[in-house]
C-alpha cells in the first residue's frame, strides 16, 4: 500500500485486524535473507544507502536512538564487492628500520606469503642450530683431545691440564649464545607482519570504531622496552593496525561520532581524502613514536552516525566532506499505523525471535500486543514507533519469561507481564 502525506489510511483495531492475518505463530513469518532487506520502517534510507553503496560514498546517519542507524551501517556491507578485498603486509625496511615497508596483495595471498616465510625462517633457524652445534662439539672434542700428553710410553691424561678442557668449553659456550640471539634476531627481521587478512571469499569487513582512541581508529606501533643490546623487537614486527586500515574496502562505522576528539576526526578526514595513512606511534613517550610506516591503504566507506546534538560537534570540515561527497539520511522515529507497516511489525518480531536464538516464537495474541504497545510508544494517533529497539527489548523479556515457565509460544500473559 502506497502511504499519503495526509491522514494515514483507515484500519481496523488491531485485536480484529490480526485474526485476519494468515499466521498462528511468528515461526510461520518469513524472513528476508539479506540484512538490507530486514531493516523496517526506513525505505528512504535503504534506497540512500544502496546507491551509496553502489557508488561508494560517505554516509550521515542523523536520528534517535535504537532506530535501525547500526543496522543499516552492517547491512551496507552485504551491498558491496567481494573481489576487491586485500591483505595488507608490513616488511622490514634494512635501508630505515623505523620505516617498515607496506605491500598489498589480494585477498588470501598474505597469509600464503607470511606461512612461506616463517617456514623458510624456520629451516634456516634449524641449519643454524644443527651447525653450531656441530661447531661446539668439535671444539669440546678438540679440547679434550690436546688435554692428553704423549710424553710416557703409554697415553695417559695428566691432571695439569683442565684447563685446556675449560678453555675449550668457555669458547663454546660464547660462540653458542653469539649465534643464539644475533641469528634470531635476522631471522625475525625476515619475517613480515600481516596487518589486514582476509578470505577470498569473504565479506567486505565492517568496523566498528565507536568511541574508539586515536591508536585504536588510526594505528599504533607498540613500546619496546628493550631498544639496545640485540634484544629489541623489530619496528615492523610492533606495528598495529587501525580500525581505518582494518575497514579497507569495507564500511567503517562511528557512532555518536562527536566523541572523538578533534585530532582524531581531522586525521579521520585526511584518511577520507588520500585513501590511505600511515601508522605511527600515538604515545610520544613510547619508542613507537620514533616509526612511521609507509603510507597503509584504508580506502573505506565511511558510516557516521547519531542524533543532532551528536552532528553539532563535529569537526566542520569532517561534516562538510560527508555532505559533499555523500549522503546525509534522516531517520524517521514513527511510521503510519497501515497494513503494510503492521505486517511489517509482525516480520519484525519473528526477525528478533530469529536472532536471539534462545527464546520461543510469538503466537497470535503476543503479537497483538506488541502492535499495542508499538501505537503506545508512537505517541501520536495512527502512527507506529521505529525506536526498533526498545521493543525489541520487551520481546526478549517476554521470551525470557515464557522460557522460564516452559511454555512452547510466547502468548499475550508474557508480554503483559514484562
Amino acid at each position: 500500500m502506497v502511504e499519503t502525506a495526509g491522514e494515514p489510511e483507515e484500519l481496523p483495531p488491531v485485536d480484529s485486524w490480526i485474526n485476519k492475518v494468515d499466521f498462528r505463530s511468528t515461526a510461520e513469518v518469513k524472513i528476508p535473507e539479506r540484512l538490507v532487506d530486514q531493516v523496517i520502517g526506513q525505505e528512504r534510507a535503504v534506497e540512500v544507502i544502496r546507491k551509496a553503496a553502489e557508488q561508494k560514498r560517505h554516509v550521515m546517519l542523523i536520528g534517535d536512538p535504537g532506530t535501525g542507524k547500526s543496522m543499516l551501517a552492517r547491512a551496507m556491507t552485504e551491498l558491496l564487492p567481494r573481489d576487491d578485498l586485500q591483505d595488507i603486509i608490513v616488511y622490514h625496511n634494512p635501508e630505515d628500520p623505523n620505516e617498515p615497508k607496506i605491500r598489498v596483495v589480494p585477498a588470501g595471498k598474505g597469509r600464503e606469503i607470511v606461512n612461506a616465510q616463517k617456514a623458510e625462517a624456520m629451516q634456516r633457524r634449524e641449519q643454524k642450530a644443527s651447525m653450531v652445534m656441530t661447531i661446539v662439539f668439535f671444539i669440546i672434542g678438540l679440547s679434550v683431545i690436546l688435554s692428553y700428553q704423549w710424553g710416557a710410553p703409554e697415553p695417559s691424561f695428566r691432571t695439569d691440564a683442565p684447563n685446556i678442557i675449560l678453555f675449550g668449553i668457555l669458547v663454546a659456550a660464547i660462540i653458542y649464545i653469539a649465534t643464539r640471539y644475533t641469528g634470531h634476531r635476522q631471522e625475525n627481521l625476515m619475517v613480515p607482519k600481516l596487518l589486514v587478512s582476509h578470505t577470498a571469499d569473504e565479506m567486505p569487513p565492517f568496523i566498528d570504531a565507536t568511541g574508539s582512541h586515536a591508536g585504536a581508529l588510526l594505528g599504533d606501533v607498540k613500546h619496546d622496552p628493550f631498544q639496545s643490546g640485540g634484544l629489541e623487537t623489530p619496528a615492523h614486527e610492533r606495528v598495529e593496525s587501525g580500525a581505518i586500515h582494518k575497514a579497507h574496502k569495507g564500511v567503517l562505522f562511528v557512532d555518536e561520532i562527536n566523541v572523538l576528539r578533534m585530532e582524531s576526526q581531522q586525521s579521520l578526514l585526511t584518511a577520507m581524502q588520500e585513501k590511505k595513512f600511515s601508522i605511527v606511534g600515538q604515545s610520544e613517550r613510547s619508542s613507537g613514536a620514533m616509526v612511521k610506516t609507509e603510507a597503509v591503504p584504508c580506502d573505506f566507506i565511511l558510516v557516521a552516525a547519531g542524533n543532532l546534538d551528536a552532528v553539532q560537534g563535529m569537526h566542520p570540515a569532517l561534516r562538510s566532506r560527508i555532505r559533499g561527497y555523500g549522503y546525509e539520511i534522516y531517520m524517521k522515529a514513527t511510521m503510519l499505523d497501515t497494513e503494510d507497516n503492521r505486517l511489517k511489525l509482525v516480520r519484525f518480531v519473528a526477525q528478533e525471535v530469529s536472532k536471539d536464538r534462545k527464546i520461543p516464537h510469538f503466537d497470535r495474541t503476543a503479537v497483538l500486543e506488541i502492535l499495542r504497545e508499538a501505537q503506545r510508544r508512537a505517541g501520536r494517533r495512527g502512527q507506529l514507533t521505529l525506536r526498533l529497539r526498545e521493543l525489541g527489548g520487551l520481546i526478549r523479556v517476554a521470551g525470557d519469561i515464557a522460557q522460564e515457565e516452559g511454555t512452547p509460544l510466547v502468548t499475550a500473559k508474557h508480554v503483559l507481564n514484562a
